[in-house]
């Protein structure tokens, strides 16, 4: 009965059903409490509740007659409380998923007894407490999302016993220690996300180093640290190892210093590299070049000098280029636009560059926003941006742009703009 727009509290009458193996009440409008009857069903192996409209907690006894259940999906219900002591009593669930709720207390190390569990959704809660050692217990988990919840302390060392965990995400808590060399045990891990904790640590050319550790990973395509102020260092050579799978590497907010190595070119299949906020400095490697599956690459905030010397026009899928608020020289590379019709987004703001805005431009025919503020272009008002279709944001600001900005032009119409920034002009206009 998904999907059926029912409303209204769970008819009391479900409650005969004894002999029911599977229950799938998802995506209706059911509202109330959830009723303590449904731990009357034991031969019941599939519960999904979830995307309605429930109040108050989950009742503490629900789980306490369903020896059999494999299969619990309870997320976006709008539930509060404690997760009930009896739910691990459940010794064969297999999958979890208590997410987007309201659910608060700690994860208890009892979580042990739940040895089959494939899968442990938790994100989006206020379940506070440190994650118990315990989990490393659970030898068949493949997915496990604690993501934007408080939970404090130390990853436990023991997470690196679960050899089949596929997807770790615990992103937007406060999980503090090193980042663990130890996650480099999980051959089969596609997923890491510990995005915006406490982690530390010094990123180093060792040895015995978190990046390096990860190069045993072959099916990485997601790696996330960023937002941990206290992961210093700098990137070592030995990124270039991580596996030719990854697509999506976020670390911005950190405190990484130091160049940014070629070898990170190795990583040709990247579709997000995200550096921006950290004190990395030097030029940025030619090697980016051979991104060609780049679709979004955010460099702004740092340290990085010199002139652009890749070939963003070699970049057929580039949709957002942000290298704002750096110290780049030289100008803008005439091939910007070459053979890129995908590029939205383009921000070289806050940088040292000279001379003028490449006609290659032209050829962006789906550029949203250009933001060159704050460097030292020097050219005539360019009318010929009106031809794009889709500009809405051109930001000009403290530059040497002159002459006059309306044009005789009729195709130079600018009909999709809606902010113009021409302030600080060193140019008459």
């Amino acid at each position: 009965m998904k999907k059926n727009n029912f409303h209204g509290p769970l008819p009391a009458q479900l409650a005969n059903l004894h002999r029911v193996k599977y229950i799938q009440l998802s995506f209706n409008g059911f509202y109330g409490e959830i009723p303590s009857w449904f731990g009357s069903f034991p031969k019941l192996q599939y519960l999904s509740l979830r995307h309605n409209n429930f109040t108050g907690e989950i009742p503490a006894d629900m789980f306490e007659g369903l020896p059999r259940l494999q299969v619990l999906y309870l997320a976006k219900d709008g539930l509060s409380g404690k997760i009930p002591m009896s739910l691990f009593k459940c010794k064969e669930l297999q999958d979890i998923s208590l997410a987007n709720n309201k659910l608060e207390g700690i994860l208890p190390k009892e979580i042990k007894n739940l040895t089959m569990l494939r899968t442990l959704q938790l994100h989006n809660n206020l379940i506070e407490g440190i994650i118990p050692r315990q989990i490393g217990d659970l030898l068949n988990l493949e997915i496990l999302n604690l993501s934007t919840n408080l939970f404090r302390g130390h990853l436990p060392p023991t997470i690196g016993n679960l050899t089949h965990l596929r997807i770790i995400r615990l992103s937007n808590n406060s999980v503090a220690g090193h980042l663990p060399v130890t996650l480099g045990n999980l051959r089969d891990l596609q997923v890491l996300d510990l995005a915006y904790n406490d982690f530390s640590g010094t990123l180093s050319s060792s040895d015995i180093n978190f990046l390096s550790s990860l190069a045993n990973c072959n099916d990485l395509r997601f790696l996330g640290f960023g937002g941990n102020p206290l992961v210093t260092g700098y990137l070592p050579a030995s990124i270039g190892n991580l596996s030719v799978s990854l697509q999506y590497f976020y670390v911005s907010g950190c405190n990484i210093g130091g160049s940014i190595p070629g070898e990170i070119g190795n990583l040709t299949n990247l579709v997000i590299l995200d550096l921006s906020r950290n004190n990395l400095v030097g030029s940025i490697p030619t090697t980016f070049t051979r991104l060609k599956h780049i679709q979004r690459l955010h460099m702004s905030s740092n340290f990085l000098r010199g002139p652009l010397q890749i070939d963003i026009g070699n970049w057929n899928v580039a949709e957002h280029l942000d290298f704002s608020r750096n110290q780049l020289s030289g100008t803008i590379p005439d091939n910007v636009c070459d053979r890129n019709n995908n590029l939205r987004y383009l921000a070289l703001s806050d940088n040292q560059l000279e001379g003028i805005l490449p006609l290659s431009l032209i050829n962006c025919s789906e550029l949203v926003a250009l933001n060159v503020a704050g460097n030292h272009l020097s050219d005539t008002f360019p009318h010929w941006l009106g031809m794009l279709p889709k500009l809405r944001v051109l930001i000009l600001r403290s530059n040497k742009f002159h002459g006059s900005i309306q044009d005789s032009n009729a195709t130079s119409s600018f009909s999709k703009l809606q902010m113009l920034d021409l302030s600080l002009l060193r140019g008459s206009v």
